[in-house]
């Protein structure tokens, strides 16, 4: 009865159990979308290429999000290609390698598996046109 915990977990709530239940496997869409999603929030990413611009709430359940990522899985390793189209205004390669860092990141976080691999393509860029000022009139 005198069992050793480790710091504040039950043995029940470790992430790796010895007991095998059964397998588990994750659809490659539910990574393209956890990487589509992770893409959107970087700063400097204005959309996923092939995708038409919104707002990422109103792409969030859609299933045109995913169109930008493809994804190989193999041997419980990802490899990951996203292409995106970027704010003209961003250091581009900045950009990139954030997405590399953050997807990889939330990608093995969320599923367990090992990304060797975020290859990001930028297939366009954007720009916001600033509305032009009328000349006062007088």
């Amino acid at each position: 009865m005198n069992e050793e915990y480790r710091e504040g977990t039950r043995p029940e709530e470790t992430r790796e159990s010895p007991e095998v239940l059964g397998e588990i496997t994750i659809a490659p869409d539910i990574i393209a979308t956890l990487a589509a999603i992770t893409t959107m929030k970087v700063p400097g990413v204005t959309g996923m290429a092939g995708v038409p611009a919104a707002s990422l709430s109103a792409l969030i359940g859609k299933r045109e999000l995913n169109k930008g990522v493809k994804v190989e899985v193999k041997d419980k390793t990802v490899h990951l290609e996203i292409a995106i189209v970027a704010d003209i205004d961003s250091v581009l390669i900045d950009v990139a390698r954030r997405i590399q860092r953050e997807v990889k990141n939330v990608v093995e976080t969320k599923t367990g598996m090992t990304v060797t691999k975020v290859d990001v393509n930028i297939r366009d860029v954007s720009y916001r046109e600033e509305p032009k000022e009328e000349a006062p009139q007088g």
